[in-house]
């Protein structure tokens, strides 16, 4: 009879708890989860995100995606100045410090909104992603501050 009690009394918190993340929702938490160090370590141990092994991006973005980064870096390393990228690309700025980020399903089935706060500044990345055989992948990232997306960048 106890646990009866116990689990009836247990239902209306039940009624309160947050759903589970969509697929697409969750994508982009794991690829924030991977990378949060970014935002919260001052000098990581380890590289950032642009900077990780095709194997590791590939867990996250698109192959067409990872080209374009990668693209990026080779040019990087061989004329040892900025080439595209002048920012971290998931968190919209050159210093993410201190961010902290929100998530939810964006317009399309394919898009995820992550609203960044650091300090009194908010900002809004839109991801767009692509349903692999593995699982969804990121394919693109639009910022609100009338940049280019991250594709438009890496094209130019």
């Amino acid at each position: 009879m106890l646990r009866k009690a116990i689990l009836v009394a247990a239902l209306p918190l039940a009624a309160f708890a947050a759903e589970p993340p969509s697929p697409q929702v969750a994508a982009v938490i794991k690829l924030y989860q991977a990378f949060a160090y970014e935002a919260v370590v001052d000098y990581p141990l380890e590289p950032g995100f642009i900077d990780q092994p095709k194997e590791v991006l590939l867990r996250h973005i698109t192959p067409n995606l990872y080209e374009l980064i990668h693209r990026d870096r080779v040019c990087t390393i061989t004329k040892h100045e900025i080439c595209r990228l002048d920012f971290v690309p998931l968190w919209g700025n050159q210093d993410p410090s201190g961010s902290t980020v929100n998530f939810e399903a964006g317009s399309t089935s394919n898009a995820v909104v992550a609203h960044l706060r650091t300090n009194s500044y908010t900002s809004k990345l839109t991801y767009s992603l692509v349903q692999t055989k593995a699982e969804w992948r990121v394919d693109n990232i639009a910022y609100d501050d009338g940049r280019p997306t991250l594709k438009e960048l890496l094209t130019k």
